[in-house]
């Protein structure tokens, strides 16, 4: 079905340029004839001057967990990172879920006993993931909101 579609506009295509070619020939072999002379058009009339456009509008920020459900950032973090194989870099945290000293929320769970590891991200930043049991070997949960 496309390439039919294809040959036809092909064909269209060919037939307007065969149209051009034949009559550039048929002008050249016809007399030339001089062309009367047209008086000066008048130039058209500029229309009223436009309200200046409005700047588009800022795109929403991107919705943001509701920290309030959640009384606990270390509880949210563990919850959300212990055992699930996520990571979670400072930037994220801050932007996605409002935790602005993640660093601090990391040093207060290894202080706890959970088992933290530190990669580094693509862009060389620091990203925290936690195993699923801590030092003891427990999977219980440290932190409860």
């Amino acid at each position: 079905m496309c390439s039919v579609a294809i040959n036809f506009y092909q064909l269209k295509w060919r037939s307007k340029q065969m149209a051009k070619t034949s009559t550039k020939v048929t002008m050249a072999t016809a007399p030339a004839k001089k062309a009367p002379a047209k008086a000066p058009a008048k130039a058209p009339a500029k229309a009223p001057a436009k309200a200046p456009a409005k700047a588009p509008a800022k795109a929403p920020k991107k919705a943001s967990v509701n920290l309030a459900k959640v009384t606990n950032q270390k509880a949210f973090l563990e919850k959300y990172l212990r055992g699930t194989g996520r990571t979670l870099s400072v930037a994220q945290a801050k932007a996605n879920y409002g935790i602005t000293k993640l660093s601090a929320r990391i040093s207060e769970m290894r202080d706890a006993g959970l088992v933290i590891y530190t990669d580094e991200n693509t862009t060389g930043k620091a990203t925290y993931r936690i195993v699923a049991r801590d030092v003891t070997g427990s999977r219980a949960a440290k932190f409860t909101a």
